[in-house]
């Protein structure tokens, strides 16, 4: 068969989470106030020149305990060669710090994994070709994020983010409508380029997993992909998504897919309240799995916002039959399913993600709280919940703080109880 033919846990913060924060606070106080120091943006007629960075320290708490500290250098220089033809390059580099107090599915030592890994890296390098203003043809390395980054996205929030090799083209149309067309030959992926298909004998999994290093932790993924994806913009209030992705994997053919979906956003007003709402349908079918189960995802979601706040309630389920569970392999995975990290594979269980969402808004300051209950597909019987909270702090358009803090607690045996906590300062990205 092919597509197209309960009561919420109080978060537990330890002693060293907290002494790391108050040292992460003090960098980001020094690192805000230098930061002129680091400021570049260089421009001579149509060419760019700029320069971002990150900095961030992350501890985590399990049965094993890991802490990290990095530091994400970018530069970014965009050039117009004429009214067709333009490019876009960008060069990573990430430097660590603590590196024997975490994994981070480059290198395993028996730390929990924070996947953040150190190099220098070419993260984008595109050219673009525009005959007329409504359509563009690209090729090359690119970041590449689509709608809310459910199936395609670039993980941004690690230092070393996912991108795709890609060969494709975006049509405009209408008043703000487009679709797009990428096939992908390669993902460049989060665990980086020295991520190889063998593990070192140093390794604390080596000996487990037979010298070889498990799919979802190799630094890149070669693929045979067709991505299409359509936005509708006609109306003022609602918006339309649909798509189709055919991935084929090599590297990780159990993941290969071909999934086609729906999604309506909607924003409006009634009286004084803002009200959204939104509502998404896929199907997919497990390519490299021959048992003709047709996987079903939902996303179902609304909520109202007065003044500084909003309020939404959520549902998402990835579902499962015949111990065969949804898969989104090219997604943005930290920012699904609770920060915590917990599911970025989906359980063969299935996966239902019942969640309420708070947002409280006031410049500079937005604080972003999020209760998660997660249950099995096949019977709906509970795994566990996790509460997250975002403080940010932006001083301006280029320079943000953001807290991020997450809690995982559980009474199945399957997993264990975790909290993380991240502090960061970001410039210009």
């Amino acid at each position: 068969m092919m597509l197209l033919s309960s009561t919420m846990a109080m978060p537990k913060i330890g002693k060293s989470i907290v002494f790391s924060t108050t040292f992460i606070l003090l960098l980001v106080v020094i690192a805000t106030t230098s930061q002129p120091a680091l400021s570049l943006e260089y421009k001579v007629e149509n060419h760019t020149l700029e320069l971002g960075t990150r900095a961030r320290l992350a501890h985590v708490e399990t049965d094993e305990n890991a802490r990290a500290a990095s530091l994400l250098v970018r530069l970014r220089a965009t050039s117009e060669w004429s009214p067709q033809f333009s490019t876009l390059l960008e060069l990573d580099t990430v430097a660590l710090a603590w590196k024997d107090e975490f994994s981070n599915g480059e290198h395993f030592n028996g730390h929990p994994v924070i996947p953040d890994v150190a190099g220098t890296d070419l993260n984008q390098a595109l050219l673009r070709y525009s005959p007329i203003n409504a359509l563009q043809f690209t090729l090359g390395r690119e970041a590449l994020n689509l709608g809310n980054q459910r199936f395609v996205g670039t993980n941004g929030f690690w230092q070393n983010e996912q991108t795709l090799d890609t060969a494709g083209f975006k049509l405009e149309f209408g008043s703000a409508s487009n679709v797009m067309y990428r096939y992908v030959d390669n993902a460049n992926r989060i665990n980086g380029q020295d991520a190889g298909k063998k593990l070192s004998p140093t390794d604390s999994n080596y000996t487990a997993n037979n010298g070889i290093r498990p799919p979802q932790f190799l630094g890149d993924h070669d693929h045979n992909t067709h991505l299409v994806f359509a936005h509708f913009k006609e109306w003022d209030l609602s918006q339309i998504d649909a798509y189709y992705f055919d991935m084929e994997i090599k590297d990780a053919k159990a993941l290969s897919n071909q999934t086609l979906g729906l999604r309506y956003e909607y924003k409006g007003r009634w009286n004084t309240l803002r009200t959204l709402a939104h509502a998404e349908l896929a199907l997919q079918e497990r390519t490299d799995i021959h048992n003709d189960a047709l996987l079903q995802y939902y996303d179902l979601g609304g909520g109202v916002g007065f003044g500084s706040n909003e309020i939404t309630l959520n549902i998402q389920r990835l579902g499962e039959k015949n111990g065969v569970s949804f898969v989104t392999p090219l997604a943005s995975l930290h920012d699904h399913n609770g920060w915590a990290d917990k599911f970025l594979l989906t359980p063969s269980t299935g996966l239902r993600d019942y969640s309420l969402q708070y947002i409280w808004r006031h410049n500079p300051i937005k604080i972003d709280a999020r209760y998660h209950r997660f249950n099995t597909d096949t019977d709906n019987s509970r795994i566990g919940e996790e509460f997250d909270i975002d403080i940010a702090y932006k001083f301006n358009r280029e320079n943000i703080v953001l807290l991020r803090f997450a809690d995982f607690t559980t009474s199945d045996d399957s997993y264990a109880d975790e909290q993380r906590v991240f502090l960061m300062f970001t410039h210009n990205l």
